[in-house]
């Protein structure tokens, strides 16, 4: 049984329901090694009347909003980050991604983070897998939903506080070596589809901030997946991170009276 858990598909069902519908769990990046599965999600997308994803991705604006890019006016993070610190991190960033702080000094945290991920993991595909399936689901004409409307994944990132992105930006540089190998292994255990460690990594990642990144989303997202399988056969794709765990996902939608079994 412990082998059939580690699948990445879950099928949910109840008996008023129009029949079954899938949550599929993705990572948000271009790495091959994400699309392992992604044949079988495309069977499943095929199947269902529906495609729903974290937040519709049609509802984007071109570019990223400014206030999660930017530092506000005349902040810098030279100011943010003491002197020596700057430079240590400023080196090790250099030699590991290739980028320089000073060019990206204006810039949040938080988008600086991330573009240093980016680096460290290969990016062979074109877009990420979430925006990969999207296309797939587009093409066979199937209407797209957002689980959580964009605007309120913005909101939920502009609270995490800037103090919170530094400190999270110095720890990343002054332990490159290990958050690299941690990256490397997230992708390892998505390959697995270990759900229950991906579950526990977010956690990790989340830190002080699991209610609000994690626990709070989980619970809505189980009540909005669980109004539209009610009245549709839906695929949904979600962050892996997502799906297990006492306050994850499936165990939120089981509790609401869902069948969950493995896809």
């Amino acid at each position: 049984m412990k082998d059939k858990k580690r699948t990445l598909l879950w099928e949910i069902r109840r008996d008023s329901s129009p029949g079954p519908s899938y949550i599929f769990g993705t990572m948000h990046v271009q790495d091959q090694r994400a699309f392992t599965f992604r044949e079988q999600a495309y069977e499943k997308i095929a199947e269902c009347d529906l495609m729903a994803l974290e937040f519709d991705l049609g509802e984007a604006p071109v570019g990223m909003d400014p206030a999660l890019v930017r530092l506000p006016d005349g902040m810098t993070l030279t100011q943010l980050i003491p002197e020596k610190k700057f430079q240590k991190i400023r080196r090790i960033f250099r030699k590991v991604a290739g980028l320089d702080l000073i060019n990206l000094q204006h810039f949040s945290p938080m988008l600086v983070s991330n573009i240093i991920n980016e680096r460290i993991l290969s990016q062979d595909m074109p877009v990420s897998l979430d925006e990969h399936l999207w296309k797939y689901a587009k093409n066979l004409g199937k209407p797209i939903v957002g689980i959580e409307s964009y605007h309120e994944q913005l909101a939920i990132l502009q609270q995490i506080p800037l103090e919170y992105q530094v400190q999270a930006l110095v720890a990343m540089g002054q332990h490159i070596s290990r958050h690299r190998r941690q990256l490397l292994r997230m992708t390892e255990i998505y390959q697995e589809g270990d759900i229950a460690k991906l579950y526990r990594s977010a956690r990790r990642s989340a830190s002080g901030l699991r209610q609000l990144l994690l626990y709070r989303r989980n619970r809505i997202m189980a009540d909005r997946i669980a109004e539209l399988a009610a009245e549709h056969r839906i695929f949904c794709a979600i962050g892996a991170g997502h799906l297990a765990g006492g306050k994850g996902v499936l165990r939120y939608l089981k509790q609401k009276g869902w069948r969950v079994r493995p896809g």
